[in-house]
């Protein structure tokens, strides 16, 4: 199987973390991490990091799910697949940095997915297989660079495409001795079964999903490890998504529900919008981002946050938003920056104020008390970097969106307008520790992460 076809070419103010809302035909975060579709809000492979990457399907169906890997800057699409997983199976893989051998991007940075696990994917042996130029370069570059080191850190996406059910749940069974990957891979083929009939043998899913995952990002050199959970949505689609391993489909807003479950301190609405990924990207909506911060040489101390916007594209990028770019509250097309305010805290009150350009999809803020202002983040290694002088070496930092974006009720049932101010943001902050100075020569590395706090606004005008 040529690289090229494992990638389409078509291409009321309450707490940041809510509830699991089970409002029908609507779109929720699961605060508890279980859910139909997944966000992993940043992988990365430099500064020698390994990313590992665990996904869980806890329930009694045979999943099919499709496995996503989208670049930093912006959320193209960098190796897709599908995996059937089946019932209280884990698949798991790591991503490690590489080298490319890909057609004109030969010895370029670059990143491979390396697996060994049992569960059927298709195409299969997709362990070894480098990450893809294809939907950044020629007729779809995008003006970012087309150099493979733009995919060296990124965002994950797995979504519930349906359950398999009947003989072909067999075949990706690993406990009775039926397990038979090459035929799910042959239903794929030219003429194949689900070639012509991608519906056959697979019920639709309930909206809950049932999925778990997370990551742990290693620093092999440094000897430190630091996980965290995906983000998990529930009610993106009761209806069947299976789609060809090559197919950049589904996506945040091919699921059959416009409508997104928000709760505040007094109550849960239900906020209807014009498209599926404008109610994903509402769950994600945050005015405030709260973050702790501690820089120093004396300790070794370095903090970075990861802003990730994980719905970007559809917003900004003329090939995949179904609307006229730029859409609110993204004020920029692609290329271009969306303003934020950060102020930043000693742990005495006092307080300076930096302006901020975000310019990708998954950014990376830096704190540093003077020196040198450009470069690779130096806990992450992020090429995507903006760095921040905080005037002070501890404290905390407040990250401001005051862009606006507003939806109505076009149901006529309560004629309701809905305000929100802020931006979809996704991620967390890490914190890594050097002692220099333990007896017999000894280096120590620690490191935390943290997800971010803050607040969503919206204003219901009746």
């Amino acid at each position: 199987m040529k690289n090229k076809n494992l990638i389409s070419t078509l291409i009321l103010t309450t707490a940041f973390s809510m509830n699991s809302i089970k409002t029908e035909a609507a779109v929720s975060l699961n605060a508890k991490g279980v859910g139909q579709v997944l966000i992993y809000p940043y992988y990365t492979v430099n500064n020698n990091i390994n990313t590992l990457i665990s996904l869980t399907n806890t329930t009694d169906n045979v999943k099919a799910v499709k496995i996503k890997f989208l670049e930093g800057k912006n959320n193209r699409d960098t190796l897709i697949f599908n995996a059937y997983i089946a019932p209280h199976d884990v698949w798991t893989a790591a991503l490690v940095p590489a080298l490319s051998t890909i057609q004109s991007h030969t010895g370029e940075e670059s990143v491979k997915l390396v697996a060994n696990d049992s569960s059927c994917t298709v195409p299969m042996g997709i362990s070894g297989q480098e990450f893809l130029p294809f939907a950044f370069e020629g007729s779809f570059d995008d003006g970012f660079t087309t150099n493979l080191s733009r995919v060296t850190e990124g965002q994950i996406q797995v979504f519930d495409m349906g359950n398999v059910v009947g003989e072909f749940a067999d075949w990706a069974m690993q406990s009775n001795n039926t397990q038979d990957c090459s035929s799910l891979q042959n239903n794929w083929a030219s003429n194949g079964i689900w070639t012509n009939n991608p519906t056959e043998n697979i019920t639709a899913p309930n909206g809950s999903g049932g999925l778990f995952g997370s990551v742990t990002l290693i620093d092999v050199n440094a000897g430190i490890d630091i996980a965290y959970n995906a983000e998990a949505i529930e009610g993106y689609s009761t209806a069947i998504q299976h789609e060809s391993p090559a197919s950049a489909l589904p996506n945040l807003n091919s699921g059959n529900s416009n409508i997104s479950s928000i709760t505040t301190a007094l109550n849960t609405n239900s906020v209807p919008w014009e498209f599926p990924f404008q109610a994903i990207s509402s769950l994600f909506m945050s005015r405030e981002i709260y973050s702790e911060y501690i820089v120093g040489n004396g300790i070794g101390a370095n903090t970075e946050m990861i802003v990730s916007f994980p719905t970007k594209e559809f917003f900004t990028d003329p090939s995949k938003s179904p609307l006229q770019t730029p859409l609110v509250p993204f004020t920029s097309n692609i290329g271009e920056c969306e303003p934020a305010e950060l102020l930043s805290y000693d742990r005495e009150t006092s307080n300076s104020t930096n302006s901020l350009e975000l310019c990708m999809a998954v950014n990376t803020i830096e704190f540093i008390t003077g020196g040198n202002m450009n470069g690779p983040s130096t806990i992450l290694g992020s090429n995507n970097t903006v760095r921040v002088d905080t005037s002070f070496d501890k404290g905390w930092a407040n990250l401001v969106f005051n862009q606006t974006v507003p939806t109505s009720d076009t149901t006529q049932i309560s004629l309701n307008t809905y305000f929100f101010t802020g931006m979809p943001i996704t991620g967390f902050t890490i914190q890594k520790y050097v002692n220099s100075e333990l007896s017999g020569g000894i280096l120590a590395n620690y490191a935390g992460l943290v997800k971010h706090k803050g607040t969503t606004e919206m204003i219901i005008v009746q």
